[in-house]
């Protein structure tokens, strides 16, 4: 496959089964989250388990950056921090329309979205990298 080239889908270089978190989770549970997976961001669902937004690490340092005394974070939750709306691509979307979003948009990752918009994986910048390593491993 060539630089460029339109075959590659998102499918094919998403991160599957993504960890989620729900809107009404504390904040120390993300921390522990992103820790315990060593990933730098989750997509947030509702108790329908549709995509309500996203959370980063990001969100959580400037967070601890801010005037909010450290005991308050038990009562902040998800959805008090989250990013939204959350950027999405489906997974038959080529790679870079995935790529040219994520500049548009300046961010890291897009969650991938099944016709439900419940998340069935996330491509992140890494996951672009890796496509274009593999195409330019081709020729």
């Amino acid at each position: 496959m060539s630089p460029g080239s339109t075959s590659a889908t998102v499918s094919s270089f998403m991160s599957g089964a993504p960890v989620v978190v729900h809107d009404d989770e504390a904040i120390p549970a993300v921390a522990d989250l992103l820790a315990g997976f060593e990933i730098t961001g989750l997509p947030v669902v509702d108790y329908r388990d549709r995509l309500v937004g996203v959370i980063s690490q990001t969100d959580l340092v400037r967070f601890r950056g801010s005037t909010v005394p450290w005991s308050g974070w038990h009562g902040i939750l998800v959805r008090d921090l989250m990013s939204t709306p959350a950027r999405t691509v489906t997974p038959e979307a080529p790679v870079d329309e995935a790529a040219r979003l994520m500049t548009r948009a300046r961010v890291h990752r897009l969650v991938v979205v099944d016709s439900r918009e419940t998340p069935i994986g996330v491509i992140s910048e890494s996951d672009i990298i890796r496509e274009i390593a593999d195409c330019c491993d081709d020729g």
